[in-house]
Formats: structure tokens, C-alpha cells, sequence
């Protein structure tokens, strides 16, 4: 008896929960290490991997898979610009969100020796409804922000000299969804989710979820698929017709686009 009560309490104290895990995780590294780590782990499951799929489906070019094209196959960029182009530049702007989250890190950390000014890597998980709560802050505070960034970049004076770069890709492919000058991405991809995440004082994992969150929405939006349709009318299609059109669709989620009457999930009919 007195070896089962053992061997019981022996499985008991190697079974971790996942907030204590957590709490492991913390005490035992570096919180730049994880915040970096975390965060590219993030994007590379979220983003990168989607988008290369996608990519790998475009350059095969299927018969089967092209009918579920939203553009025609003559309007399909050619397979040297998704190879070349759009990767090597949505890879550099990788690199730059990643050099400039290491020097905030090395700001915060090394230089101020002010960690607190940093996103909250806190030992304990959220619980969830503050989980939930940031969430949904952070995406709505993000909508906002990048709907008038993108705006304005559509503006003549910044078109031309910024964003004309990623409207390139007429029929949006996923790996160009990162393809864009780098003041735009810094205004559009990077501090509609920086401003946020400090704003509120999310915890680090909840700004991993969000992320993760925006950047999976964001390359099946550029995937140039018809996927499916959800409870809220957003689907492929819409970002698609802000590439063709470039005068509707400006927000993420459709939210600003309600609100500014600049909302589209089809084509003007023809008169």
C-alpha cells in the first residue's frame, strides 16, 4: 500500500498543469528569450507555414486547385515574381519587425535595465476571460488603427511613394502579404499591433494569440483562394476586391469598412 501511495504521489508531482509549466518556463529563462522566441515561433506557424502552402498550390498550379481561384489564370502573377519577389520581400520585412523587436529588447533590458517597460512575460497564465477580454481589445484597437493607416496610404501623396509597392500583386498571392515598402510595414503591420498590446499591458501569451490571430487572417486573406465564408460575411473574396478595386475593404475584419460605408463582398454590377 505504502509503495502505490509512492508511486501516486510520484505521478502526482511529475504532472504539471499548464500554468505551472508556465511558471517553469519563466523562472528557468531568459524573458527576452522567450518574448522573441514565443513570437517568432508564432509567426512562423501562423503565417509562414499558410502562406507557403499557398504558395507551394500556386506554383504547382493544379487544375484542380485553380478552380478554386478567385482570379482568372491570366491574371495570375507569374511564378518568378511569388518566388522571388513577393518571398524575398515579405522576408525582409520579417527580418526588420524581428531586428526592431531585439533592439526594444535590448533597450528595455541591457541598456535601461527596465524590463517592466517592456509586454508582460508575468509567471502566471490569464485566466480566461481576461484572456478573452484582451483579445478582443486588441483586435478592435487594431482594426481602428490600421484601417485610417491604410487610408491614408492610398492618399496620392503616400501611394505613390509607398504603398504602390504592395498593390504590385493586383491578384494578391499569401507570401506577398508581408510585400510592402518598410515605413508601411512598420505603419500598418507592425505598430496596429505594438500600440495595442502596450496599451492594454497584455500578457505575452494573449500578444502571441493575437498576433498569431492576425497574421493567419491576414495570409488567407492574400491567399487569392476561395475558401470559406464566416458567420460575419468575411472571406477571401473581400480582400481580393480591395486589390481589384483599391476603393473598398481597407480594414482586416470589415469593422471600420461598416462604419465608413467602404464595406464590399462583391463587385459593383454593371449598369
Amino acid at each position: 500500500m505504502a509503495v502505490a501511495n509512492c508511486s501516486g504521489q510520484n505521478m502526482n508531482s511529475q504532472h504539471f498543469d499548464l500554468d505551472t509549466s508556465w511558471s517553469m518556463l519563466v523562472q528557468h529563462h531568459p524573458t527576452p528569450v522567450i518574448e522573441i522566441g514565443g513570437m517568432l515561433g508564432t509567426q512562423l506557424l501562423t503565417f509562414w507555414l499558410p502562406a507557403a502552402c499557398f504558395t507551394i498550390c500556386d506554383l504547382l498550379a493544379w487544375p484542380t486547385l485553380q478552380r478554386y481561384k478567385i482570379q482568372p489564370a491570366n491574371k495570375q502573377p507569374d511564378p518568378t515574381s511569388i518566388a522571388r519577389d513577393a518571398f524575398l520581400g515579405s522576408l525582409s520585412n520579417q527580418l526588420l519587425t524581428t531586428t526592431l523587436h531585439a533592439l526594444q529588447l535590448l533597450l528595455f533590458h541591457v541598456i535601461l535595465r527596465r524590463p517592466e517597460l517592456g509586454y508582460s512575460v508575468a509567471p502566471s497564465l490569464p485566466s480566461l476571460g481576461v484572456f478573452a477580454r484582451d483579445f478582443v481589445l486588441c483586435m478592435v484597437a487594431r482594426e481602428v488603427i490600421y484601417y485610417y493607416a491604410h487610408r491614408v496610404l492610398h492618399h496620392p501623396l503616400f501611394y505613390t511613394r509607398f504603398h504602390r509597392q504592395h498593390h504590385r500583386f493586383r491578384t494578391p498571392v499569401a507570401m506577398a502579404t508581408l510585400y510592402a515598402h518598410p515605413v508601411e510595414h512598420i505603419v500598418t503591420n507592425i505598430l496596429p499591433i505594438a500600440w495595442p498590446a502596450r496599451l492594454f499591458n497584455v500578457h505575452i501569451v494573449t500578444l502571441w494569440a493575437f498576433v498569431g490571430a492576425v497574421g493567419l487572417k491576414a495570409a488567407l486573406a492574400h491567399s487569392g483562394y476561395r475558401l470559406w465564408e464566416t458567420p460575419d460575411g468575411w472571406k477571401p473574396e473581400v480582400h481580393d476586391l480591395h486589390h481589384e478595386l483599391m476603393t473598398v475593404n481597407y480594414g482586416l475584419i470589415g469593422l471600420m469598412d461598416r462604419v465608413h460605408g467602404t464595406r464590399a463582398t462583391e463587385k459593383p454590377k454593371k449598369k
